[in-house]
């Protein structure tokens, strides 16, 4: 009874507000942030000001345009109302924003391998509980602000177990996805035009266990469905934006295993790439050879985590 009754007086009101003012063709702009297309209404006539008490009609000056539903007027100098041409226009953008967001995340989830659940490490959530955790926070924070730039930086991130690497390595990859908007700009040609002008996809991250993804691969060779999503993870450290290979060195000592890293550093020696490691570069070098662990030092900025107590 009281939800018809509250029915009737808002259509009352509307009615009231209809007869006294002029539908503008343009939209609130303080609901389409809440998700609704409001129409803002003027109040007929001319715009009026009183000084010291004196009457002034501005003749063909408009009044204040409100919303009926929020009370958000331009009054007080707030937004312009939003045209239709502006609605579709950021109604595109909100669309395409999404997309992007989608599309990489979408890629992350289809072709990583976690070795436990990290997708809620961020920078902020990261303990800063003291000198050594805040200093090597802030190094691979401005390792991320390289990497959203594009540059082909591999990021390494040494240390002994526990304290944080990989807490750090995918709150990175946040870091990127926020500071990128989840795309890349890339050049495409113009058909009409014949010529070549800037457009976006969405960000390319693959963030994989490195022993998990060896027992994967060794797993596949006797299940289909296993082989193909190590395949996919496998291609995706060949060609995503930015590669992350996590806990390198604690798979076990085969030259399968050392055929794997080798193969994909060559492709990746001049790509982004973030490394976590316990292994020092002497003792990787061991288990693998110079080459191969030369193509993961190109281009790469050192983070140690000797210092850092265990963080778990």
């Amino acid at each position: 009874m009281v939800k018809n009754s509250m029915s009737s007086i808002n259509e009352i009101v509307l009615d009231y507000v209809k007869k006294y003012s002029d539908e503008e063709k343009e939209f609130c702009p303080n609901c389409l942030e809440q998700g609704n297309e409001t129409t803002m209404f003027r109040p007929k006539g001319d715009k009026i000001t009183y000084d010291d008490g004196v009457k002034h009609v501005h003749k063909g000056v408009k009044k204040a345009a409100f919303c009926p539903v929020c009370g958000y007027s331009t009054k007080d100098g707030g937004d312009k109302p939003v045209t239709k041409a502006e609605l579709e226009q950021k109604t595109a953008e909100i669309a395409t924003e999404n997309s992007l967001k989608n599309g990489a995340l979408g890629y992350l989830n289809a072709t990583s391998i976690f070795a436990k659940d990290i997708t809620n490490c961020t920078f902020k959530n990261f303990k800063h509980d003291n000198a050594d955790r805040l200093q090597v926070a802030r190094y691979v924070a401005k390792g991320a602000i390289h990497l959203s730039k594009g540059d082909n930086t591999h990021m390494i991130l040494q240390g002994h177990t526990g304290s944080g690497k990989t807490h750090l390595a995918f709150a990175t990859v946040r870091d990127v996805f926020d500071r990128t908007k989840y795309r890349v700009k890339y050049q495409k040609r113009q058909p009409s035009t014949n010529e070549m002008v800037d457009a976006y996809r969405n960000i390319e991250i693959v963030f994989c266990s490195w022993p998990l993804l060896m027992k994967r691969i060794k797993d596949g060779f006797n299940d289909e469905s296993i082989k193909k999503m190590a395949d996919k993870t496998v291609s995706a450290l060949q060609t995503a934006d930015i590669a992350v290979i996590d806990d390198l060195g604690a798979e076990r000592d085969t030259d399968f295993n050392f055929e794997q890293i080798d193969n994909l550093m060559q492709v990746r020696e001049d790509l982004p790439l973030i490394v976590t490691t316990n292994e020092s570069f002497d003792e990787l070098a061991e288990k693998y050879d110079e080459r191969t662990v030369s193509r993961i030092k190109a281009h790469s900025a050192l983070i140690k985590f000797d210092d850092v107590a265990d963080y778990r």
